[in-house]
């Protein structure tokens, strides 16, 4: 009896972690959709741009996923950069993060509760920094 309650509790442990995992990746989504449509600047720049050229938080899009991929070559984690690539790559250079954040959130394409943790700290640590760094005015918006 104590293993099937053992079972039950791990499962239900489980349900829970999945259920905050959700919404932590609704809420990061959220987060990119604010940030990600907005025109930035750097260093008190008056326009969004550098020369004439303007650009979205959202153009960092690829250097983001990125980074959650560097991290996990060097933790050496392959299936996290399999997992993403499976989920959210859009071509040679680009990749999707609302689709990679619904992927981790829904915990489709079987990837370990363990890896898809280890994207959702990557990707919440990356977010709101640039949030952070955002709204302490060294990005400038429009």
């Amino acid at each position: 009896m104590k293993t099937v309650s053992g079972s039950v509790a791990a499962a239900g442990q489980g349900q829970r972690a999945n259920a905050a995992r959700e919404l932590a990746a609704r809420e990061l989504a959220d987060l990119w959709q604010r940030i990600g449509s907005q025109h930035i600047g750097a260093q008190g720049c008056a326009a969004c741009g550098f020369g004439g050229m303007m650009f979205q938080a959202s153009d960092f899009e690829l250097d983001i996923v990125e980074f959650v991929i560097g991290d996990a070559r060097k933790a050496k984690r392959p299936d996290v950069e399999t997992y993403i690539d499976r989920v959210a790559k859009r071509g040679p250079d680009r990749y999707s993060l609302p689709a990679l954040l619904d992927a981790v959130g829904t915990s489709r394409e079987g990837a370990s509760p363990d890896d898809l943790d280890f994207i959702m700290a990557r990707l919440c640590t990356t977010l709101t920094s640039i949030e952070a760094a955002h709204n302490s005015a060294r990005f400038v918006c429009d």
